[in-house]
């Protein structure tokens, strides 16, 4: 073979491979550029996802739900009472705690001593309370069977007779109400209540000192 032959076939292989690696390269090129595209498109509906969802967290922090109106505390001093001995206050003080607690205030017990009226409002006033009630037993009838108790007291502010009114054992309590700074009572009133034993009538005395002193600490924050 001639040499002129041969250096013919050498170029001719040369330009061969040549092309083909150049073919190669452009679907290569074209395959990458197609697969970026489709990557994209892809990727967009998860970043569209992602922004809603952070879209409705930011939704959900701008409308919180409504706050939890915060129950009124209300101290209550140890009850005190100025009639005959043979009337047993013991447990009165949680009976009325309970009886505001039910009422849907939050009362607080106050230990110290019911005469101590600065000290019991300084307690008061460590324990975050909004009022202060004081409750003085200072009336108690008893009749025997088939007697009428008389007239009811009938002095107060904070009114209301409570139980039967048929009743043999009549008890009445002076009741104050301050707040923990104040030196003047907000309300100065008494309660009464009738029931046919002792013990009965103490319970249903606290009962209807709650009701009243919630009622009037309620119209005071309404007229605020």
């Amino acid at each position: 073979m001639s040499r002129s032959l041969i250096a013919f076939l050498l170029l001719f292989l040369v330009s061969s491979n040549a092309v083909a690696d150049l073919r190669s390269t452009k679907n290569f090129n074209a395959n990458t550029i197609i697969g970026a595209a489709q990557g994209e498109k892809s990727a967009a509906p998860s970043t569209s996802t992602a922004q809603a969802s952070d879209d409705s967290k930011a939704g959900q922090t701008a409308n919180p739900g409504p706050a939890k109106k915060r129950a009124i505390r209300i101290g209550v001093a140890q009850i005190a009472s100025t009639v005959e001995s043979s009337l047993s206050i013991d447990g009165l003080q949680q009976e009325l705690v309970n009886d505001l607690n039910f009422l849907g205030a939050q009362g607080v017990a106050i230990s110290t001593d019911p005469h101590d009226r600065e000290g019991a409002l300084e307690q008061a006033k460590l324990q975050a309370c909004d009022y202060v009630v004081f409750t003085t037993i200072n009336g108690l009838k008893t009749a025997s069977v088939g007697q009428k108790l008389g007239s009811v007291f009938n002095r107060g502010g904070l009114g209301a007779v409570g139980g039967s009114g048929q009743g043999r054992v009549e008890l009445n309590a002076q009741v104050k109400v301050f707040q923990p700074d104040g030196a003047t009572p907000l309300f100065d009133g008494d309660v009464n209540f009738r029931q046919n034993d002792t013990e009965g009538t103490a319970k249903g005395l606290m009962k209807t000192e709650a009701r009243n002193v919630m009622l009037q600490i309620r119209k005071l924050q309404g007229s605020k």
